[in-house]
């Protein structure tokens, strides 16, 4: 097997290899760049598919460990193919990582005609393209994850390990086509949808291949790639989709359609032999050897120019956010104009089905559930739906009132909604339970995980509630992260995860035990109230925007840093006073943090004295069986 999956590897090396030479230097005149040579063209695509088809490995492999090659619960860790497995995954790392490296100094030759600068100037031409330090980031991740699977013992940690190999996977997808153009946002989530999904169905396949399996194994292998290819088709061919909108004349992005259109074909044959392999009618050669020439053409892809990039005419805000913003965030236009953030949208689809999926369970078994829960945990998902792909969403990037309401609703509001839903009691109630590890056995091994534990407690997670919004918006960190869209959704999850922590213990209590008294819990609570109106009082009296970032001179001379601001970059013929707009800002985090703290206090002051009432009722009923008894 293991020579099997060797030769598919060549193959997609060798793809790669002939399509770059078919094409010829096809793309550069495009982008105004000059002609590397051959060498370097055959090089990049060469050296992204073995990046591409490592990242597969290290996540597959990690996959397989945790998932298909499942113990017996109570038993060790990990299987003998689930160490196997984790064995294959710190290889494919250390490769990634390595190609990564080599990726830095290639990518600069592929975009300065052929040379590579030396000295202070490799530096200076790095940090101008985002291409080089994404792959140095990637490289650094690759090595991190590397050395953490070589070390991981425990389903938790192999856990925390497949989070960095994604990461690892993703970075890429943040410099690469998607990252510009009109439609960006959809775009990037889309192509990282897309690519992890990808990753997911070659690497499950590949890693089981090499390290073997039982009947049972590649039976959860094929399921799993079967979601995963579903998933791989549908952002696929969004990302596509969004690309050939583009603005780009008649003929732009000829080579990137043929690419692209072959790898979709070819995908769908894939696919194809997935759904036969699972009725035993194709062997599992026949699919990895076309999912490897998918890779390679992929990684072609990569260098040609899709037709969102091409030259056309653009409006400013549309260039810098990738969509255009007709009118000003009235609340009927915040109300009217939506667009999906595939990212949280994906996540509150995913987890409001989960929920109903319990529900379901309990009612087939007769069981009830109180009906407040199931109404704040829907809640919960439709909140995070408004703030993030209504107008909310849509004009945050560009307005900071509407950016700072949109955040405090994910960072608490939801939060809450999702406390008293108590997704966990639901969950340990309604999971399913066999003779090998399954989805009960996973969710306490992630509740047990010593870094979700440290995470969780109201100590740690009260000092991240307070740190995000000051870091965020009290320093620079703002006004240099505004720029980038694609750390839009990620700052989004993060004060998401950092309310769900906090909010979570304090308000249901966690998932192990009674916890905290009710005092201690309210005492947190009142204490983080403070940093929402610490946070507004600075927006308020603050002499300049906080948007404004600091940036050297665009010649790259010695002289002063000049301030621009990326509100007023976006150019909207409407464009509100900034002090103005910072200040209805600074009162909107205010109320807008407290005001669900305030809700969460409530709750907690409401479950107090149902507790106190029933233990006043159990010991009136104490008292009087004792009378009785005399």
């Amino acid at each position: 097997m293991r020579a099997r999956v060797a030769l598919a590897a060549g193959a997609a090396l060798l793809v790669a290899a002939v399509a770059v030479l078919v094409r010829g230097p096809v793309g550069y005149p495009e982008l105004g760049l000059a002609d590397p040579g051959v060498v370097v063209r055959v090089l990049v695509p060469v050296l992204r598919t073995v990046i591409d088809l490592a990242g597969a490995a290290t996540v597959g492999g990690l996959l397989v460990a945790l998932v298909v090659a499942t113990p017996a619960p109570g038993t060790t860790a990990f299987t003998p193919s689930g160490e196997r497995a984790l064995r294959v995954a710190r290889r494919a790392a250390w490769t990634g990582a390595g190609a990564a490296a080599l990726s830095v100094p290639a990518s600069l030759a592929d975009s300065l005609g052929g040379r590579v600068p030396l000295g202070p100037d490799l530096v200076t031409t790095m940090l101008a393209r985002g291409e080089p330090v994404g792959w140095l980031l990637a490289a650094v991740l690759g090595a991190v994850t590397a050395v953490a699977a070589g070390e991981v013992r425990r389903w938790s940690g192999g856990a925390g390990v497949l989070a960095l190999a994604v990461a690892t996977v993703l970075v890429p997808v943040a410099t690469g086509h998607a990252a510009d153009g009109v439609g960006r946002d959809l775009a990037l989530s889309g192509t990282a949808f897309h690519v992890v999904a990808a990753a997911v169905w070659v690497g499950t396949l590949g890693v089981l291949a090499v390290v073997g399996g039982d009947h049972r194994e590649w039976w959860r292998a094929a399921r799993i790639g079967t979601a995963a290819g579903v998933v791989t088709v549908a952002a696929g061919a969004l990302a596509a989709a969004v690309a050939l909108s583009g603005p780009g004349g008649p003929g732009a992005g000829v080579d990137w359609t043929v690419l692209v259109l072959l790898s979709a074909a070819l995908t769908v044959v894939a696919g194809g032999a997935l759904w036969r392999r699972r009725t035993g009618r194709v062997a599992w050669r026949v699919e990895l050897a076309v999912l490897a020439a998918v890779v390679g053409l992929s990684a072609v892809a990569t260098r040609a120019v899709p037709p969102v990039q091409a030259p056309g005419a653009t409006s400013t805000p549309t260039a810098l956010l990738g969509y255009g913003l007709a009118a000003p965030p009235t609340p009927a236009v915040l109300a009217s104009s939506w667009r999906p953030e595939l990212v949280t949208l994906a996540l509150a689809v995913v987890l409001a089905v989960l929920y109903a999926a319990g529900l379901r369970r309990l009612a087939r078994e007769g069981a009830r559930w109180p009906v407040g829960r199931s109404v704040a945990w829907f809640a919960g998902c439709a909140l995070l739906v408004v703030a993030t792909s209504s107008g909310l969403g849509r004009y945050g990037p560009a307005v900071l009132s509407v950016h700072i309401a949109g955040h405090m609703l994910v960072a608490t509001a939801v939060p809450l909604l999702w406390a008293l839903g108590a997704p966990v009691v639901l969950a340990r109630r309604t999971l399913p339970e066999g003779a090998r590890e399954g989805p009960a056995d996973w969710l306490e091994h992630v509740l047990a995980a010593p870094t979700l534990r440290w995470a969780s407690h109201p100590a740690v997670a009260l000092v991240l509630v307070v740190g995000s919004p000051a870091l965020l918006y009290l320093t620079p960190v703002f006004a240099l992260t505004q720029p980038l869209g694609w750390l839009q959704p990620l700052m989004t999850l993060w004060f998401l995860l950092v309310g769900v922590l906090f909010l979570g213990p304090l308000v249901a209590g966690p998932p192990d035990g009674p916890g905290l008294p009710p005092i201690a819990r309210l005492t947190f609570l009142l204490a983080s109230m403070p940093v929402h109106a610490l946070v507004g009082l600075a927006l308020l009296a603050a002499d300049h925007p906080v948007s404004r970032t600091p940036v050297l001179p665009a010649d790259g001379g010695s002289g002063q840093i000049w301030v621009d601001d990326f509100f007023v970059r976006l150019r909207l013929p409407w464009a509100p006073d900034l002090l103005a707009d910072q200040h209805l800002a600074g009162v909107l985090a205010w109320l807008l943090g407290d005001l669900p703290l305030l809700a969460a206090v409530l709750a907690v002051l409401a479950a107090w004295s149902h507790h106190a009432r029933g233990e006043d009722a159990d010991r009136r009923a104490d008292l009087l069986v004792g009378l009785t008894s005399r």
